[in-house]
């Protein structure tokens, strides 16, 4: 399912149609999709207050049903196989972090009419960049 281009960059295109795939007709005209192109490994990992464990790597999508309505408010992931498709909902009421998002994620499906200032706001910091602005 996740493809490389002839330069050897990835390519969420067929991803980012499958993840549009998976929204109601409510979030198509109400939400904010982001997707985190960091692929989690197999195990246990935290999606909101919880954890959840996989079988295999996958990517995280988050879909914001209210964006800049601040928290806690109903909101869903989803988990994405990207060697098989498989997709996974899961209904959860927090953004993956508080504060901006990391440098990974990137959105995927911003409905008409929502104001820039409604966004998550995502680091322009490489994750290593930002743990070495924090050990300061």
């Amino acid at each position: 399912m996740l493809r490389t281009t002839s330069q050897g960059q990835e390519d969420f295109r067929a991803l980012d149609a499958s993840i549009l795939e998976q929204l109601t007709d409510e979030e198509r005209a109400k939400s904010v999709v982001y997707l985190d192109a960091q692929l989690r490994p197999p195990g246990a990992s935290r999606i909101g207050e919880h954890e959840h464990q996989y079988e295999a790597p996958c990517l995280a999508a988050f879909i914001d049903p209210q964006p800049g309505d601040n928290w806690m408010h109903p909101c869903r992931y989803l988990l994405i196989d990207p060697a098989t498709g498989k997709i996974t909902s899961i209904p959860c009421d927090r953004p993956p972090v508080f504060g901006p998002l990391p440098p990974t994620w990137r959105v995927v499906w911003r409905s008409r009419g929502i104001d820039d200032w409604r966004l998550l706001p995502i680091s322009a910091s490489s994750p290593q960049e930002t743990q070495k602005e924090e050990n300061r």
